[in-house]
């Protein structure tokens, strides 16, 4: 992976920032990037970053929790401020057996299952994920083999969820077909910033108490599918 110098830094014009919350997550991202395309690292970020030219698109890993991936998606839109599209990417466990280890969701919406107000009674935080980004998508969709991808309603809160009994409260209290964190993060800092977001996760888990070992297990699988998705995404904002 070149460098960039800081003198052709400026002339970076991405117009998809995703943000991978892990940095396991993020690596196996860019690698099946420098794989398969010219990729560059970005120097002089206060987080690491990468660049596929041909997709106009930065790779950036976000940090954990909500908070913090709202955080570093908000510094990304201030140094790239002609970016259109915020794509949240990671793992998520599945809260509808109809979905296995290695399927896919892309996110019609994305609801803030912890915010929990005791004062006041209204509905939970939905962000509506990006109309031509979720067309796009479901167009592809049919062309790609060997899991499934649903389009459907994705679980954020800042909670790992690792029994049976939380997953189906969640699922009951959402209609969400998976659970994960840091989804509403970077799609209030897309909301405030009035530019497009999604999210899309790759299941590694049934969000029960196998759930931290099944989720080292079986990243690479989950995230190798989720790159799949991640190839056909730019034509739509490129």
């Amino acid at each position: 992976m070149a460098a960039r110098g800081i003198d052709m830094f400026s002339a970076i014009e991405p117009r998809i920032l995703v943000l991978a919350p892990l940095a396991e997550e993020w690596s196996i991202l860019v690698k099946a990037c420098e794989e398969r395309h010219q990729t560059e690292t970005l120097p002089d970020l206060k987080l690491p970053c990468a660049y596929v030219p041909a997709w106009r698109m930065a790779l950036a890993r976000a940090g954990h929790g909500k908070t913090q991936c709202a955080v570093q998606a908000q510094y990304l839109i201030g140094r790239f401020p002609r970016a259109a599209l915020v794509v949240c990417v990671g793992a998520a466990g599945s809260l509808d057996p109809n979905l296995s280890v290695g399927d896919v969701v892309v996110g019609t919406e994305t609801v803030e299952h912890d915010y929990r107000l005791l004062f006041a009674t209204r509905p939970l935080p939905r962000f509506r994920g990006d109309i031509a980004s979720l067309m796009r998508l479901r167009a592809a969709s049919a062309g790609l083999s060997g899991f499934r991808i649903a389009f459907d309603v994705i679980a954020s809160g800042d909670e790992d969820v690792v029994s049976s009994s939380r997953a189906a409260e969640i699922r009951t209290q959402t209609g969400a077909v998976c659970v994960a964190w840091e989804g509403s993060g970077a799609a209030r800092a897309a909301t405030f910033n009035n530019i497009g977001s999604l999210e899309i996760r790759g299941i590694t888990d049934a969000a029960d108490k196998e759930a931290s070992q099944d989720f080292h297990d079986n990243l690479p699988i989950a995230m190798a599918n989720l790159f799949r998705l991640l190839e056909v995404l730019p034509t739509t904002e490129s």
